[in-house]
């Protein structure tokens, strides 16, 4: 059966094309579209009924169920089946390779998540992968288990580490245990242990002898204390905790039958699943007006980097225009809660059993906005403004008092600029204490900040603070709820919230309800409990507040990760691109447009610049105009802004590519030198305008290095990709007949993942059509795959033309396939015919060209700085492996050394040092490199032909003359491939930050005073 599941060749084409990610058919469309068929002579078109059908039949066979809620707002909504999803991607051979599911200690490297702290050190136990697996024996945590010395042990959680030093090849890693040890002690007429929690050993596989059932089976033999009876446990806290007794209850498991999850997996493998929870909202328009939905997403977040963020590996969970984003979070919880008590059985296609998974979230993802209400904050618009921390901003109260006077605020007839002043307050996410309290101070008098003020103010910003804990948060919010349950006013409900930056969304609608019900009846009266106990129901008040605090091992303050793409795109670039424009007179903008549009962006990945556009219409850009801005500031701005403003630009771009780095080689000195960036990125701030502090995100940074410890390389945490998938979304949402959106998207989500699953070769068992559960089976016949013809489409190659389904779905048919390599550097050359080429790919898979700069590694010394060559020549043996594999043979290099830093644009300086030549598996990648233009007075005095519609008009546009053509600068504020250009990182003069907060604030209000 060929096309199996479907019937024929037809009918699986034309159901494949229904369900393509980006290119949904409405009725009307497949109408058409089936006309053309029948008119151009194709036999065996189905009808559009009968394409309805059967995919109904294999939707209710092999599928992801779409799962109805009543929230407990009231809401419907629709939350795709999460263990079903999981266990398709278990199940699909493409995808499941890929999936990591133990922690690594890498040691200093870090390039994904697995290898960071939270995931190796902070995950609850529990919830992690609790076992593994040696010869015949299954190893748990929390259970006794016999070391090859003799001594027993607790392991509490297992991970990886390479048996090879730097080696990341996974046949090297090797299983350890963190465990702690346990003490044989006689109680009682009765022997057992105790367990010594703070006493922690590293445990190697290769060290584990005899794993709980069998110490139960020997133990008498070898005249050992009774592995069942745990006495307690012993921790540097016990003696307060008991008072001077020492030993606590041993609660983690029932000694008797060990770790429950032995029990549950039948002897099966138990894996756990991280994964990234995303939540966004976007309208489900194309037009100007607003359809707001909320939208669930998640990734695995055992994927590699490469893979995490594809489209193709972005899973939909659930969206709604009238449900809140929490009563939505309430429905996935229930579904994770369940998988985390009972597992989720899935067929491994990689181990070819059936295994036994649990699900976790390692971090949520979204906008600063949803950030803080998934965290039960107030957000940036609150005195308490951070969800991280407690650091404090303008108190309104005092502010009042104090309005005839000074005031702790800017006065907003001075803000930064009119441009960016507007586009902060347009946008909710953006907004701050602050602003808002001056906002709303307006006409009761000019606020005035003496220079002292503004000092403080800045110090108080930039200052350490303690972190918010969820056991606080949850505490606080147990008080309130109890408060006003007792009769507090509405108005001191909204002061607690404010005085403690605290704000739970869910819990406020029954708050309210509460309050409701209340009015006009006196506190502690029969009516008045009546009256609440008619809301409460008797459940108690952990039922009320968010679904997030249900989330095991999830901290939401510290577990929800700095977005970049909103803080520093969409935030440090944007106010400083919009605040220059607006200082900008015409004649300088015409300047700037000249030198954007000369700015060369090879190397970059990046598109030539639109000068026009993102001069004239910055207050319209998104982020991938302030991606290219951030790189090209140093050598556009240098000569248009004041010193100040163009330092705090140079500091901005040197941050940028450091966030960016997708790899970290040594994780101490990144932080450290990521730290020193953030620190005089900030200084050169505060030297500029202090009142650039009004913006929470400039705090907000300041959590970014401790995120990068917690969850790895920042680019892991960045939501780009599921900001795309909105676009998803809206398909959907457009071919929904709009009266069930929330039904209508996630069962079209849930037919676009089916067919991927079908096409990436997945595994998949019939289901019975109103079955909940997932199916079990051992036998792997059980386990159907599509047929030979159905998988063969993603790996049909028409010359010019690209397999669109493969690139819908995310399928390449060679992703399996071992990469060439060609020969190193030639030998007998004279015996040997060449042919030169226009084009080479580098590691990174970058096509470089002649003419293009590169990085490349010179073999003979390998942990030497890679060479900065300028790509001459690149040759080809004739007749040779290479030449059959299209693939370049060496490269002509003309190199170029380092001389120094520029002090103007504080980037190495690089001047021409020779030749050298390359084998063509030398070169790294490309990398960005522009003239000094700064240093030889560089104008823009040549000119380039306008062609409009294609054509060649006789109007010409100016470009830059460079004089001295063979000065140049190598650009470090690259994003691509920062991990090998920040080799060349020229370290900036740091500033002192109390002189750099004095000298910006004695130049506002020297500039205040001349306005005056």
């Amino acid at each position: 059966q060929a096309w199996f599941p479907w019937p024929d060749k037809q009918t699986c084409i034309l159901d494949i094309l229904r369900h393509l990610p980006r290119s949904l058919f409405s009725d009307t469309q497949l109408h058409v579209f089936l006309w053309g068929l029948s008119v151009l002579g194709v036999d065996g078109i189905p009808s559009t009924r009968m394409l309805k059908d059967l995919d109904n039949s294999l939707q209710s066979q092999y599928r992801a169920p779409s799962i109805r809620y009543q929230g407990s707002l009231g809401h419907v909504y629709y939350v795709n089946h999460l263990p079903s999803l999981i266990a398709q991607e278990m199940a699909n051979p493409r995808i499941r390779m890929h999936i990591h599911h133990y922690p690594e200690d890498a040691g200093g490297r870090l390039d994904q998540p697995w290898q960071a702290s939270r995931w190796l050190h902070e995950i609850d136990p529990s919830i992690a992968t609790p076992m593994i697996r040696k010869g015949q024996q299954d190893f748990y945590v929390f259970e006794l288990t016999k070391l090859t010395d003799g001594t027993v042990v607790v392991p509490e959680r297992w991970y990886t580490k390479p048996s090879i030093q730097h080696s990341t090849s996974p046949s090297d890693l090797e299983y350890w245990a963190h465990a702690w040890r346990t003490q044989p002690i006689a109680s009682g007429g009765a022997s057992g242990y105790v367990i010594h929690r703070y006493d922690t050993v590293k445990v190697t596989a290769n060290q584990l002898l005899l794993s709980f059932p069998h110490l139960l089976q020997t133990y008498q033999v070898d005249r050992e204390p009774d592995p069942c009876n745990i006495i307690g446990r012993y921790h540097t806290t016990c003696l307060i905790e008991t008072r001077g007794h020492g030993v606590l209850p041993w609660t983690l498991t029932d000694p008797t039958v060990g770790n429950r999850w032995r029990t549950q997996a039948r002897g099966r493998r138990i894996l756990s699943y991280m994964i990234w929870l995303y939540c966004d909202d976007t309208s489900g328009n194309t037009s100007k007006k607003w359809n707001k939905h909320n939208s669930f997403l998640f990734t695995a977040a055992g994927l590699p980097r490469a893979m995490v963020h594809k489209e193709c590996n972005i899973h939909f969970l659930a969206t709604s225009n009238i449900a809140p984003p929490l009563e939505m979070l309430d429905g996935i919880v229930d579904q994770l809660e369940l998988a985390q008590m009972q597992g989720i059985w899935a067929w491994d296609v990689a181990a070819r059993e059936m295994v036994l998974v649990v699900p976790a979230v390692l971090a949520m993802l979204g906008d600063n906005p949803m950030q803080s209400e998934l965290a039960c904050h107030i957000g940036l618009q609150g005195k308490f403004f951070c969800r991280n921390c407690w650091v404090k901003g303008v108190d309104l109260h005092t502010a009042r008092e104090r309005v005839d006077g000074v005031v702790m605020g800017p006065n907003r007839d001075d803000a930064p600029s009119s441009v960016e002043t507007k586009s902060c307050l347009s946008e909710s996410e953006e907004g701050s204490a602050q602003e808002d309290v001056m906002h709303r101070l307006k006409g009761k008098g000019r606020c005035l900040e003496t220079m002292q003020d503004l000092m403080d103010r800045a110090r108080r910003f930039l200052g350490p603070n303690a972190p918010r804990t969820r056991q606080d948060t949850t505490d606080k919010l147990c008080g309130m709820f109890h408060e006003v349950a007792s009769g507090m006013s509405k108005v001191r409900y909204a002061k607690m919230k404010t005085d403690t930056g605290i704000k739970d969304t869910h819990m406020d609608v029954f708050v309210e309800r509460i309050l409701k019900h209340v009015k006009g009846l006196r506190a502690g009266t029969d009516k008045h409990t009546e009256a609440v106990n008619a809301v409460l129901q008797g459940r108690p008040v952990e039922q009320f507040m968010s679904p997030v605090w249900r989330l095991k091992g999830l901290d939401p303050h510290q577990d929800t990760p700095v977005e970049i793409l909103h803080v520093i795109l969409l935030g440090f670039v944007k106010y400083f691109w919009r605040d220059t424009m607006s200082r900008l007179n015409e004649v300088q903008k015409a300047e700037l447009q000249v030198q954007l549009a000369s700015f060369d962006v090879t190397g970059l990945g990046i598109p030539a610049l639109a000068g026009h556009t993102l001069v004239q219409y910055a207050g319209s850009l998104t982020g991938r105009d302030f991606r290219a801005i951030s790189q090209a500031a140093p050598f556009v701005l240098y000569d248009l802004v004041p010193c100040p403003c163009y330092e705090a630009f140079l500091a901005l771009s040197a941050l940028v590519p450091l966030v960016w780095k997708p790899c970290i080689e040594n994780l101490e000195e990144h932080l450290a030198v990521l730290q020193v960036a953030i620190n005089h990125f900030l200084n050169c701030t505060a030297r500029w305008m202090p009142r650039w502090f009004n913006k929470p995100k400039f705090h907000i940074l300041h959590h970014l290095p401790d995120h990068i410890q917690h969850f790895g390389p920042a680019i892991l945490f960045a939501t780009e990709g599921f900001e795309s998938y909105n676009a998803v979304i809206r398909d959907h949402s457009i071919h929904s007949n709009r009266q069930a959106p929330s039904r209508d998207i996630a069962h079209g989500m849930a037919r676009c993942h089916r067919v991927r699953h079908f096409l990436s070769g997945g595994k998949f068992h019939t289901r019975e059509p109103m079955a909940t559960d997932l199916p079990y089976s051992d036998n792997e016949h059980e386990w159907l795959a599509c047929g030979s013809a159905v998988q063969s489409l993603v790996n049909i190659n028409i010359p010019g033309h690209r397999n669109v389904i493969a690139d819908f779905f995310g399928i390449n048919g060679d992703a399996t396939s071992t990469a060439l390599h060609v020969p190193h550097a030639l030998h007998h050359v004279e015996r040997r015919l060449y042919q030169t080429c226009g084009l080479v790919v580098a590691l990174n898979g970058e096509v470089c060209c002649t003419g293009d700069f590169v990085l490349a590694q010179d073999t003979h010394a390998p942990r030497a700085l890679p060479i900065i060559g300028c790509l001459s020549e690149i040759l080809q043996v004739c007749h040779s492996p290479a030449q059959h594999r299209n693939q370049a043979s060496s490269l002509l290099l003309k190199t170029f050394q380092v001389i120094g830093s520029s002090d103007i644009y504080l980037l190495p300086q690089i001047q021409p040092s020779g030749w050298v030549v390359l084998s063509a598996t030398a070169l790294i990648c490309g990398v960005n490199v522009q003239h000094n233009c700064a240093g030889n007075g560089c104008t823009g005095t040549s000119t380039v032909p306008v062609y409009e519609e294609r054509e060649r008009m006789t109007k010409t546009q100016q470009r830059i003359s460079h004089r001295n053509p063979s000065d140049f600068i190598l650009n470090t504020a690259q994003m691509r491939d920062a991990t090998h250009v920040q080799q060349f990182r020229v370290q900036a003069q740091q500033l002192d930050r109390d002189w750099a907060i004095h000298m910006g604030a004695a130049a506002e209000f020297d500039a205040r005073k001349l306005k005056a």
